[in-house]
C-alpha cells in the first residue's frame, strides 16, 4: 500500500487539507476537555439548563443528536488515549470519532482504530458491530413510526432500554421524562441533584409506576407473586414475578400500597395454594393519609404527585393497616427506604424521624440552589418544548 507521505505528494492540497483537519481537531479536544468542565450540577443550574447536550443546542445552535454525540466524546476520550491521539493526529475524523467513542474501551481501541483504517466511515458502525460480534440493530419500517426493545442483563438484574420514537411523538416523550425530572429530589447523602440521565431514569419508572397504579382492571392491575412453598415455611419472603426473581426489600415496597394476589408453589413449581386478593390500603384510608401528610414527608421534600403509603412497621411484619402506621413517600424516597434500609421513628400524627442505612438521623443538607431551580428547569423544558415544535414544523413544511 502506499504511504501516506506518498500519498500527500501525490494529491495537490492534500497536505494542506490534513493540516487544517488536525487544528480543527486539536481545537475540539480543547472544547471536549470544557464541557467535561462544564458538566457540573451547580453551572447547569445556574445557566438555567438541565444537561450539557441541552446548552450545545440553544447556545451553540447543535442538532439534539448531534450535541449528545459531542457530550459521549468528552465523556469518552479520558479512557482512550490512543484514539485521542489519533484524533489530534488528524488519522481520524470527527464522524469517526463519534462512532469509536460509542464502541471503544481501553482493550479494544487499537483494534477499532485499525478497523476505521480500512474502513469508509459510512460503514464504520455496522464494520465495528461485525468486529465485536454484536447484533445488528432492529429498525422499524417507517410506517410502523418508532421502535422500542428491551432486553435484561444475563444476570437479570439490569433492563436496557433502546429504541426511536419520531416526530411529534418523540417530543411528547422527551417533555414528560424532562418535566419529571426537573423534580426529582436532591441526593439525601450529598444535597445535590444526580446526573440528569440518572434523574430522567427515575422519571421514567415514576411513569410506569403511575400507569400500573391508575390500571382500573382488577386482573391487569394486580400483582401475583409466586413463593416456595419450603421457602414460606422457613419464615422467607423473597418470591418471583414470572422469571424475575424478587428479594425481600423490593417485595416489601412494592407490597406497601399494591393489590397482591400470592401464589404457593411445590418444588415441581406447581401452584398449590393461592392467597386472598387485597389492596392492602383501602381509598378512604388513603384519603386520610393523604390530607394529614400534604405531600412526602421526606425532608425538604414535600412532593404531592404521585405519593405512596408506606408501612412504618410492614404488613408482613405485623405492622397494621391504621393512620398512624402510614405515612406518605414520593416514588423516590419510598424506593431509597426500601432498597437503601433507612428506617422510619416517630409517630406520622407529629414528629418522624430519618434514619440512613448506617443509622445516622437524616439532615437536609443546605440547598445548594434557590427555591426556584424547579421553577428555572420547567421554564427551560417549556422552553425547548417549543423550540422542538418550532423545527418539528419546520421539517414536516408545516407554517
Amino acid at each position: 500500500m502506499e504511504s501516506t507521505a506518498a500519498t500527500e505528494r501525490s494529491r495537490p492540497g492534500t497536505t494542506a487539507l490534513l493540516a487544517a483537519q488536525r487544528s480543527i481537531n486539536q481545537a475540539l479536544l480543547g472544547l471536549f476537555d470544557l464541557i467535561r468542565e462544564l458538566d457540573d450540577q451547580k453551572t447547569l443550574i445556574a445557566n438555567s439548563v438541565t444537561d450539557v447536550a441541552s446548552w450545545l443546542e440553544f447556545d451553540l445552535g447543535f442538532d439534539p443528536r448531534n450535541a449528545r454525540g459531542w457530550v459521549r466524546i468528552a465523556t469518552a476520550l479520558p479512557a482512550l488515549p490512543v484514539t485521542g491521539r489519533a484524533f489530534a493526529d488528524g488519522r481520524i475524523s470527527p464522524d469517526e470519532l463519534r462512532i469509536l467513542c460509542r464502541y471503544a474501551t481501553p482493550e479494544n481501541e487499537a483494534d477499532l482504530l485499525a478497523v476505521a483504517a480500512e474502513t469508509g466511515v459510512s460503514d464504520l458502525a455496522r464494520a465495528i458491530r461485525d468486529h465485536l460480534d454484536e447484533p445488528q440493530p432492529v429498525r422499524a419500517n417507517n410506517r410502523d413510526g418508532g421502535w422500542l426493545r428491551t432486553q435484561w442483563s444475563e444476570d437479570e438484574s439490569v433492563l436496557a432500554v433502546r429504541g426511536e420514537i419520531p416526530g411529534v411523538d418523540g417530543l411528547l416523550v422527551e417533555t414528560a421524562l424532562m418535566r419529571l425530572a426537573a423534580q426529582v429530589p436532591v441526593d439525601a447523602h450529598t444535597g445535590l441533584y444526580r446526573h440528569h440521565d440518572v434523574r430522567q431514569a427515575e422519571a421514567l419508572v415514576q411513569l410506569a409506576s403511575y400507569a400500573t397504579a391508575a390500571d382500573a382492571d382488577h386482573d391487569r392491575a394486580t400483582l401475583v407473586v409466586h413463593f416456595d412453598a419450603a421457602d414460606v415455611a422457613t419464615g422467607l419472603t423473597s418470591g418471583h414475578i414470572g422469571e424475575r426473581i424478587i428479594d425481600r426489600d423490593e417485595l416489601l415496597r412494592i407490597a406497601c400500597d399494591s393489590r397482591l394476589q400470592p401464589a404457593i408453589d411445590d418444588a415441581d413449581g406447581v401452584t398449590v395454594g393461592v392467597g386472598r386478593t387485597t389492596r392492602k390500603i383501602p381509598a378512604w384510608l388513603r384519603r386520610l393519609v393523604d390530607g394529614r401528610d400534604g405531600g412526602c414527608r421526606f425532608p425538604s421534600c414535600g412532593r404531592t404527585r404521585w405519593t405512596h403509603a408506606h408501612h412504618l412497621v410492614h404488613w408482613a411484619n405485623g405492622g397494621p393497616t391504621n393512620l398512624d402506621n402510614l405515612v406518605s413517600l414520593c416514588g423516590f424516597h419510598h424506593r431509597l427506604i426500601h432498597r437503601k434500609k433507612w428506617r422510619i421513628d416517630g409517630n406520622p400524627a407529629g414528629r418522624l424521624t430519618f434514619i440512613d442505612q448506617w443509622g445516622t438521623i437524616y439532615q437536609p443538607a443546605r440547598r445548594p440552589f434557590p427555591p426556584s431551580h424547579t421553577q428555572t428547569l420547567l421554564d427551560y423544558v417549556e422552553h425547548h418544548r417549543e423550540y422542538m415544535t418550532g423545527r418539528l414544523a419546520a421539517a414536516v413544511g408545516v407554517t
